[in-house]
C-alpha cells in the first residue's frame, strides 16, 4: 500500500490534522475559567504553540501542524500540550484530558460575535453545553483536484477517481463513527448525572435516534447530526447547500446581526456534523470524546490507514446488506458496510447507550479492527496497542470512571457530589506528562 501508482506516477499522500479540547480546573479539581491565562502563559514559553481559545473561558484547544506523517502531527500536538502543561502548573491549573466533567459547574461563554450568533440561535441555556464537552477531530486532506481553496468549497466535476474516493472516504467515516466514538468514551457523567456510557453524544448530539430531545443539536439534526451516506458529488454539494440554507433562515429567525455572513464566509464553517467537509478541504471526524492521548492516536492511525487505502487503491465503500453481517469486508476493491440505517439508527444508539456491553457492536468493532490489521504495518502495532487491549478487555475509559465512582459509593442512580467528582476528575488529570513521553515514543517510527 505504501507504493500504490497510478501509471508511473505516484499518488499524492494526504495530510493529517488533529484537534483536542480541555476543561481547566484548579489543584483541587474543580472546574475554573483559566483559559485565557493558559493561553497567554503557553504563548510565552513558546510563541509558535497551536493553543487557542474556545467559545467559553473553562477550555481550551489545541492544534497541530498537519503533514503526511502522524508522526510530525502527533509530536507537535504532544508539544503543544506539553508547553500547556508547563504553563498550567504555573498557574496552580490542570488540563482536564476527558469529554465532561463528572460534577456540576457553569460554563463561561465568551462575548465574540460568533457566539452570541449562536447563542441567539440554541438559548443560553442549550448554547452551554458547547462549554461543558470536550472532544477529539481528526483530518484527513480531501484527495487532490477536488477541493476548490479560493472559494472554499467543493468542485463540481463529472468523471473523476479522486471525487469518487472522496465520497467514499465521507461513507467510511460514517460507518466508522459507532466504532470511534466507542474507542474514545469518556463522558459517563454530565453534570453529577449518568445518562450513557457516551453522555456527551446525547447532550451534544441530541434527537430522535438517540432518543434525547435535550441535546444542543436535538432540533437541527441537519447541523449537527450524523448524516447519511453521499452516493454522488451532486448529492454532498446539494446537502452542504441545504445546510447552509438553513443555517441562514436559522439565524434569521432568532434576530441576528445582518453580518453573520461576514463571520461565516464558508458554507462549510456553520455544520457541525460528526462527518462533514471542513472548510480547510478535509474530511473532518469530530463526533469523538476528548480521551487520554494513549487511545487518541490509536485512533488517529487507524483512520489514516483506512482512508489511506480508499483514496490510494480507490477502494468502492458500498453499503449493502452484506456489511450488516460482514461489515469492512474488503473483496477485490469493494469494501462492504451496512446500510446508513443501522448505522445512525442502531449501532449509533448502542454506542452511546451501552459501548462494549453490546454484542452487535463488538462484533462490529471486530470486523473493523481485523481490516485495518491487514492494511497496516507491523511498525505501528505500538500504537494501536491500547486500543487493541480496549478492544480484548471489553472496557472503555467511560467504564472505568463509572468503576471509580461505585467504589466510592455512587452508581448510576446516583448524583455524584462535586467533592467526589473533584477526586475523580484530578485522578485522570496525574500522569499526563508520562502518557505524553509514551505516547511520543511510540509514534516516533511512524509515517
Amino acid at each position: 500500500m505504501e507504493n500504490t501508482v497510478v501509471g508511473s506516477r505516484p499518488l499524492k499522500r494526504s495530510l493529517v490534522g488533529l484537534e483536542v479540547e480541555m476543561l481547566t480546573l484548579d489543584n483541587a479539581g474543580k472546574v475554573v475559567h483559566k483559559a485565557d491565562e493558559i493561553i497567554k502563559l503557553t504563548k510565552k514559553i513558546n510563541k509558535k504553540c497551536d493553543i487557542v481559545k474556545e467559545c467559553v473561558k473553562n477550555i481550551v484547544e489545541f492544534g497541530a501542524f498537519p503533514s503526511v506523517r502522524v508522526q510530525n502531527t502527533g509530536t507537535n500536538l504532544l508539544n503543544n500540550i506539553e508547553n500547556a502543561l508547563e504553563a498550567a502548573n504555573k498557574l496552580d491549573v490542570k488540563l482536564f484530558p476527558l469529554a465532561t466533567y463528572p460534577g456540576t459547574f457553569t460554563s463561561s461563554i465568551r462575548e465574540d460575535e460568533k457566539y452570541k450568533i449562536q447563542q441567539s440561535i440554541f438559548g443560553k441555556e442549550k448554547f452551554e453545553i458547547a462549554g461543558r464537552v470536550t472532544g477529539f477531530h481528526f483530518h484527513y486532506e480531501l484527495p487532490k483536484g477536488v477541493f476548490d481553496r479560493k472559494n472554499k468549497f467543493i468542485k463540481e466535476m463529472g468523471r473523476s477517481k479522486n471525487k469518487e474516493a472522496m465520497l467514499h472516504s465521507y461513507n467510511l467515516m460514517v460507518a466508522a463513527d459507532p466504532i470511534l466514538t466507542t474507542f474514545c468514551q469518556s463522558s459517563p457523567f454530565y453534570q453529577g448525572k449518568y445518562y450513557a456510557k457516551d453522555s456527551r453524544l446525547l447532550w451534544y448530539r441530541g434527537g430522535k435516534k438517540l432518543e434525547f430531545m435535550d441535546g444542543m443539536y436535538s432540533n437541527l439534526q441537519l447541523l449537527g447530526g450524523l448524516q447519511p451516506y453521499k452516493q454522488t458529488g451532486t448529492d454532498l454539494i446539494m446537502t452542504i447547500n441545504k445546510k447552509y440554507e438553513k443555517w441562514e433562515k436559522t439565524v434569521t429567525k432568532a434576530g441576528a446581526p445582518d453580518n453573520f455572513m461576514k463571520i461565516y464566509t464558508s458554507k462549510l464553517l456553520p455544520m457541525w456534523n460528526p462527518v462533514k467537509v471542513n472548510w480547510h478541504g478535509t474530511l473532518e471526524q469530530r463526533g469523538m470524546d476528548m480521551n487520554h492521548p494513549k487511545y487518541l492516536f490509536g485512533v488517529a492511525v487507524l483512520m489514516k490507514y483506512m482512508l489511506k487505502s480508499i483514496q490510494q487503491d480507490y477502494i468502492v465503500v458500498l453499503p449493502s446488506d452484506i456489511g450488516i453481517d460482514e461489515p469492512f469486508k474488503v473483496e477485490g476493491n469493494v469494501m462492504y458496510v451496512p446500510p446508513h440505517t443501522h448505522v445512525r439508527n442502531y449501532l449509533q444508539h448502542e454506542s452511546a447507550y451501552r459501548g462494549y456491553q453490546s454484542k452487535d457492536l463488538r462484533k462490529y468493532i471486530r470486523k473493523f479492527m481485523k481490516t485495518a490489521k491487514n492494511i497496516m504495518h507491523e511498525r505501528y502495532t505500538p500504537t494501536v496497542k491500547k486500543i487493541v487491549n480496549q478492544v480484548k478487555r471489553e472496557k472503555s475509559t467511560s467504564d472505568i470512571i463509572i468503576q471509580r465512582a461505585k467504589r466510592k459509593g455512587y452508581g448510576k442512580e446516583d448524583t455524584i457530589p462535586n467533592d467526589v467528582a473533584a477526586e475523580i476528575a484530578l485522578k485522570s488529570c496525574r500522569n499526563m506528562l508520562k502518557e505524553i513521553d509514551e505516547t511520543r515514543k511510540n509514534i516516533a517510527d511512524l509515517e
